[in-house]
């Protein structure tokens, strides 16, 4: 083998001594002093090989040397770890990648030696060297196979070919890829894929994947019981604008293309009647909505949608009945003729704060609500009767149980109202009081001083009037 590959090396010395005159087999076996033949079979196979090149003027063959990288040079600069044996399972040529990847020190010879005598962990596998042995005995055998390194993991993808040298000899090349990294890689990927499948399908939310012109391209499970269907497949007759009343929303959030929260309203009806969806719901429905749209590529356009949705419908009925409810309460509140005070107990009962008056108690007690509200109660009137009147608001809040107040006066002025006071618990914990003026009445009976029961039966017939 040596001595052959002398003889290519001679031939393309020569070959590019006389560069860039091209040479006939002629002229390069007297020059080296070969005979014709053998001079043309060196050429023969130097040409398969490509390290010469060869071109016909008329019944000649002119040779010289080819113009390219030497194959040494680039067997060296591969990536994969590649090894070529003879038939005997000897080493003729390795590279660099091969050294590294097995972890050879860069000193030892390998060329010549036994493949199976090196001791090499990835060779020392006995499916491996079956596999080698088959390939030397031109039976069947694996093209390719993985390999997975106990000791550190890493999974290697390696490929045998049979091959033949340049002398016409059988041998043997084996190429070594790590694929570790990207094995990784697709195991993240999977696991990845799989997380998200398993949200799309549980999360309690609606889930639609939808394209610009609207066509339904997926829905998980949620979405179909929320939207009374059983199939993804019955969505195929509609799209994403049939969905919802107005279909104007999902146009702007589409030609927007950011993430953005909105509200939809869906017609059960409509779609029934109009877009042959078979869902068993009825009526309108409200929806609370996160649209995003998914790039696949950054910087590109996208084309591909998706909404979030849950079915808010009873908290919206129920929130437009609180709504009318408040609206209902506030105009009572604050239209009453009578003086309507709210109190919150602080500090046990000792004393309370104003949390709400209306118009009549401003009217009473001479006051606007903003001087009122947020003060303490025995504070802004300490010449209340402070004893009595906090025995009676500790009992209500106690015993849950409403009481009448005897005419009092909120400060000692000639001038100032008698009020008459029905306190009860709201069931909020706070105090709210009715009162009345009856400044009138207490007046006329100046002479005749009225008794706890006399001035509430009193005030309650005047009331009743």
């Amino acid at each position: 083998m040596i001595e052959h590959q002398d003889k290519f090396s001679t031939i393309i010395g020569l070959l590019e001594e006389h560069a860039p005159q091209p040479l006939s087999i002629s002229v390069i076996a007297r020059k080296l002093g070969m005979n014709r033949a053998t001079a043309s079979k060196y050429l023969e196979l130097l040409e398969s090989s490509g390290d010469v090149s060869m071109q016909r003027f008329g019944r000649s063959k002119l040779y010289s040397a080819a113009q390219r990288v030497p194959l040494s040079e680039l067997f060296d600069r591969l990536s994969n770890a590649i090894v070529v044996l003879d038939a005997d399972l000897h080493i003729l040529m390795v590279n660099t990648s091969f050294i590294r990847t097995l972890g050879i020190h860069r000193g030892r010879n390998l060329i010549g030696s036994p493949l199976f005598d090196l001791n090499l962990r990835i060779f020392s596998d006995p499916a491996i060297r079956r596999n080698i042995e088959r390939v030397q005995l031109s039976g069947p055998y694996l093209s390719d196979m993985q390999y997975i390194e106990d000791s550190t993991n890493h999974i290697y993808h390696i490929e045998f070919a049979p091959i033949v040298s340049h002398v016409g000899k059988p041998g043997i090349m084996i190429s070594l890829r790590d694929i570790t990294a990207g094995k990784n890689t697709e195991a993240a990927l999977r696991d990845s894929e799989n997380k998200i499948r398993t949200i799309f399908e549980r999360v309690p939310s609606g889930i639609i994947l939808f394209a610009a012109d609207g066509t339904i391209l997926n829905a998980n499970r949620a979405s179909l019981e929320i939207l009374g269907l059983r199939h993804v497949a019955e969505l195929a007759g509609g799209n994403i604008f049939a969905i919802s009343c107005y279909k104007g929303t999902i146009t702007k959030l589409i030609q927007r293309g950011k993430v953005a929260e909105t509200e939809l309203v869906c017609d059960f009806d409509h779609l029934k009647r109009d877009q042959r969806i078979p869902t068993t719901r009825s009526g309108i429905a409200y929806f609370d909505v996160v649209f995003t749209p998914i790039a696949l590529d950054r910087g590109r356009v996208p084309d591909e949608f998706a909404i979030l949705f849950k079915d808010v419908t009873t908290d919206h009925l129920a929130r437009k009945e609180l709504a009318f409810n408040e609206t209902r309460y506030r105009s009572f509140f604050e239209n009453t003729c009578n003086g309507v005070l709210i109190y919150e107990p602080i500090d046990g009962g000792s004393e309370y704060v104003f949390k709400d008056v209306n118009r009549a108690t401003e009217e009473i007690l001479r006051m606007d609500k903003a001087d009122l509200v947020g003060k303490k109660l025995f504070e802004v009137f300490p010449d209340l009767p402070v004893q009595d009147v906090r025995n009676a608001l500790i009992r209500v809040l106690e015993t849950e149980k409403p009481e009448f107040l005897p005419p009092l006066q909120y400060r000692k002025e000639p001038a100032s109202p008698w009020i008459w006071h029905y306190i009860f618990k709201l069931p909020s914990g706070e105090i709210a009081s009715f009162m009345i003026d009856i400044s009138d009445a207490v007046r006329e009976d100046t002479e005749a001083p009225l008794s706890t029961c006399d001035a509430r039966d009193h005030v309650t017939s005047r009331a009743t009037l």
